[in-house]
């Protein structure tokens, strides 16, 4: 009785092995479909945004960090190799303005309400010409970032390929 079982098990085993590797190489031979419309901030994962702001290249194999500055606000966004919006990296960091500045020069980053990336609320007034000291922070580990941000990054582009959404038609209304 023993033995009939164990070729059952086998069988069975050797079955659902098989069906496992045949769905990997399905998922894997199918082609990935990505948004071609331009999403509007704020992001959620897996969105197209426009092109804006400055953009640090991490290597191959990390995502993208993409600083910029919406309506007068900072934001920071993480970017896949596929151009989309990322989980974020780091749960706060901070922003500091070198060389001449007017008003404040140092700002704190944290997560924003109904937003992936991490911003801050102040306004900063135009025009956006700054030497930036970024700093990103998760948990015990912070990474730090010096690059020029000018106004014409606040100019946002639409990626090739992509289109911006189709506006809503305005309801018509009869009388």
């Amino acid at each position: 009785m023993k033995f009939k079982t164990l070729p059952l098990c086998l069988s069975l085993l050797l079955s659902v092995a098989a069906s496992s590797t045949w769905a990997e190489e399905t998922a894997a031979n199918e082609e990935k479909v990505l948004p071609t419309e331009v999403s509007e901030a704020p992001y959620e994962v897996g969105q197209l945004p426009a092109e804006q702001g400055y953009y640090i290249d991490r290597g191959d194999e990390l995502t993208q960090i993409n600083f910029r500055i919406v309506n007068t606000q900072m934001r920071v966004y993480w970017i896949d190799a596929d151009g989309l919006i990322a989980e974020p990296e780091a749960k706060a960091g901070n922003v500091r303005f070198t060389g001449t500045v007017r008003g404040r020069a140092y700002y704190g980053l944290e997560r924003i309400s109904g937003d992936v990336g991490i911003g801050s609320p102040a306004v900063i007034p135009a025009p956006h010409i700054f030497n930036i000291i970024l700093t990103l922070e998760d948990g015990d580990n912070s990474t730090t970032y010096n690059f020029r941000y000018t106004a014409n990054m606040d100019k946002a582009s639409i990626p090739e390929g992509a289109k911006m959404p189709a506006a809503e038609k305005p309801k018509s209304s009869t009388y």
